[in-house]
This record gives C-alpha cells, sequence and structure tokens, in this order.
C-alpha cells in the first residue's frame, strides 16, 4: 500500500495542473482583494449605506459586505474578511483539479499497467484519499496565504486578530473540502469523464441547485410538519455557508463540529464507494 502511496503522490507532484491550479487560485484572489479594497475605498468617501460587494455565482456564493467590515476601525480581520475569498472558491478548484487527476489515472491505459501489478486495488482508493488531503492542503494554505497578505497590503484597517477562529475555520474547511473532492473522484470514475465532476460544482455554486432545493425542503417540511433543512447534509452545500464568527463565538463550536462530522461521513463513504467501485468494475 504505501508503494502505491508514493507512486501516487509523485504523479501528484509531477501533474502541471497542481502548480496550475494553485497559480491560478492565488491570482483570482489577489484580484477579488484588491477589487474589494477599492471599492472599500470608494465607498468610504461616497455614501456609510450598507452596500455589497457581490462576486457572482461562479465563486460559490462569495460576498464581502463592505458595511461590515468598515463598522467600526480596526474591525478587519481574516474572519470577517478573508473567509469570503476562501470559502467556495478553493472547492472548485479541488473539484476540478481532483477531477482532471483522476481522469488522468485511466488516460491512455496508463491505469491498466499499474493497477495489474498491484494484488488489492482498493489500495489505489487509500492513495487517491491521500492525494486528496495533501491538495486541499496546498490550496488552503495558498489561499489563507495569499488573502491574508494582501489584505494587510490593501486594507488600511486590516489587522491580525483572532487567529485562532481563522486556523479553526480552516481546520473545518480542510474537511469540508476533502468530501468534496472525494465526491469529484467517485464521480469522475464512475463516469470515466472528468466533465461530470466539473458541471457539478459549478451547477452546485449557483443558484439554481439551491432554489430547486428549498422547493423540496419547503413541500418535505410541510409533509412532515418540521423544518426541513437538506443544504446542511451536503459538504458542497454546507460548504457555502460554512464560516465562524469573531469576536462573538457563540454558535462556533457547533458548525465546526457539524462541518467536520459531516464531512468525516462522506469521506467514508465515497472511500467505500470507490474501493467497491475500482474493485469490482473492468479498468478500461
Amino acid at each position: 500500500m504505501l508503494n502505491v502511496i508514493k507512486m501516487e503522490l509523485h504523479r501528484l507532484f509531477r501533474s502541471k495542473s497542481l502548480y496550475v491550479t494553485a497559480a491560478v487560485c492565488a491570482g483570482v484572489i489577489i484580484l477579488l482583494v484588491m477589487l474589494t479594497a477599492a471599492l472599500m475605498d470608494i465607498t468610504a468617501d461616497v455614501s456609510p449605506s450598507d452596500m455589497t460587494v457581490s462576486m457572482g455565482d461562479a465563486s460559490a456564493g462569495m460576498s464581502v459586505s463592505v458595511s461590515d467590515a468598515e463598522a467600526m476601525p480596526g474591525s478587519i480581520n481574516p474572519v470577517s474578511f478573508c473567509i469570503s475569498f476562501i470559502r467556495g472558491l478553493c472547492a472548485i478548484f479541488v473539484v476540478i483539479f481532483t477531477a482532471i487527476f483522476v481522469n488522468g489515472f485511466y488516460k491512455d491505459g496508463y491505469s491498466k499497467n499499474v493497477i495489474a501489478c498491484v494484488r488489492n486495488r482498493w489500495y489505489f482508493q487509500v492513495a487517491k484519499t491521500v492525494c486528496v488531503a495533501v491538495y486541499c492542503a496546498i490550496i488552503l494554505a495558498v489561499s489563507s496565504v495569499v488573502s491574508v497578505v494582501m489584505a494587510a497590503v490593501s486594507v488600511p484597517s486590516f489587522r491580525l486578530e483572532y487567529m485562532g477562529v481563522f486556523f479553526l475555520f480552516l481546520l473545518g474547511e480542510f474537511f469540508l473540502l476533502n468530501a468534496i473532492g472525494l465526491l469529484s473522484a467517485f464521480l469522475t470514475e464512475l463516469t470515466y469523464s472528468k466533465v461530470t465532476a466539473i458541471v457539478y460544482i459549478l451547477l452546485a455554486s449557483t443558484n439554481l441547485i439551491i432554489g430547486l432545493l428549498s422547493l423540496l425542503e419547503s413541500k418535505l417540511s410541510e409533509i412532515f410538519h418540521t423544518n426541513v433543512e437538506l443544504w446542511k447534509l451536503l459538504p458542497s452545500l454546507y460548504d457555502s455557508s460554512f464560516a465562524l464568527n469573531a469576536p462573538d463565538t457563540t454558535g462556533n463550536a457547533g458548525m465546526l463540529t457539524h462541518a467536520v462530522l459531516l464531512s468525516l461521513v462522506f469521506i467514508a463513504i465515497y472511500n467505500a464507494a470507490g474501493a467497491w467501485l475500482i474493485t469490482k468494475r473492468d479498468v478500461r
């Protein structure tokens, strides 16, 4: 098993898409932070009224409230400012990279050559899980460092406060991204196409899926006479609203626990499903 993990990690770090996606993610965050900082300067000079800077559906609902960030001098910190750029954007890159990485395993008959040399096929599922975790850690490190540094440079009132809460957010986000990445891997293996997983995350990043799910939730709530919130049971949808607050940390422990437990359940499900799939089916 260790040899299979080493082989896949070697393939991971030799993959050009690893460095391309990390660089593109950093570039997008730099542009978004600079744009938000410029708009904050403009609104500070023009009007103190409540304004929301929306980055669009493609960024998984990322938004920055200028009035909230400027409510108190020195109140802009990584928790209130940087989370909006990290959340959602990282999920898109994790899904895209994982789909490309897993699809490359089956491309040009590579899988047939290596699988024949391994006694248990599910070793590749374990190796893939390790690779997804490593990539999630890399993309989170890149996005968090770039967003904090750019905020410190671009926003005069930005302060490095509540870093403990920020690191707890990164921990929960790491587990959520692992679950989302393994779903991307499973969809890619199931269809032998990277397009399926990419289309899924793009749809999940828009209001279309959320709107349809809201209609289903309202119908189920009427039937069962209780409040049904299905979006809290899906890592890709829960990630779009996952955030921790500071200085008021009330509710942070509950959100973090929910994110970690939800992710662990789905990681177990995707691992079991992926191991069964690669073991039982013919490899093309």
